[in-house]
């Protein structure tokens, strides 16, 4: 672990932007070829998203920041046989999504992160002054963030990446390994759970 985080730092940002703005395949190619860069490359630019990625799931920022480590090094033992029938970054969440949910399963404190909260900012911001609807949405966040952690894995995974990381369904089908049929069917019954477990508070904030 040490040495990628070794590997970062020895390039500076004003190194990092003379590297020509390859694409993703190209910095592929260029590490297969022996370029190390490339991989530095490839890690500066989507760290920062499969950090936030890893925190939807694990609501802790240096649980997220180990699990991306641990991610990257996987991609720098597996780049070489990365077959690109997917794209790259699709790839990488599939990575970090999995270690995110290990993670998840072998330590029982970690929780899933309210949708809610995650993806929008706070509501109303012209009703924030009242205490009514602060506590309102409060309750309503809570319950959200319970609700999210007790649906299926599969159904979990879909709406953190559709709800939280705003991919498209063709997105999540490559990074799940399924159909976009699938996809859809995943996050209807998800949405149908969550909002069966809220229909009480929406209708009572309503």
């Amino acid at each position: 672990m040490n040495r990628f985080k070794m590997s970062a730092s020895k390039h500076t940002k004003g190194q990092l932007d003379s590297v020509p703005d390859k694409t993703d395949e190209q910095l592929v190619d260029a590490f297969r070829n022996g370029d190390e860069k490339a991989f530095t490359v490839i890690m500066f630019r989507y760290k920062h998203r499969l950090t936030r990625l890893a925190w939807s799931v694990v609501h802790n920022e240096d649980d997220a920041m180990d699990i991306v480590q641990e991610s990257f090094i996987k991609v720098y033992r597996k780049l070489h046989s990365f077959q690109g029938t997917s794209k790259l970054y699709t790839w990488l969440y599939r990575i970090v999504m999995n270690h995110s949910i290990d993670y998840v399963r072998k330590r029982p404190s970690a929780v899933i992160v309210s949708v809610d909260e995650m993806l929008h900012e706070p509501a109303s911001r012209d009703k924030s002054m009242r205490p009514d609807i602060n506590l309102l949405n409060k309750e309503l966040n809570k319950k959200i963030f319970e609700a999210v952690d007790k649906l299926p894995e599969k159904q979990k995974k879909a709406v953190i990446l559709r709800e939280v990381e705003d991919l498209s369904y063709n997105e999540i089908a490559e990074i799940m390994s399924c159909t976009v049929g699938t996809v859809m069917s995943r996050l209807y019954y998800a949405r149908e759970k969550l909002r069966e477990i809220l229909k009480s508070y929406v209708e009572d904030g309503s």
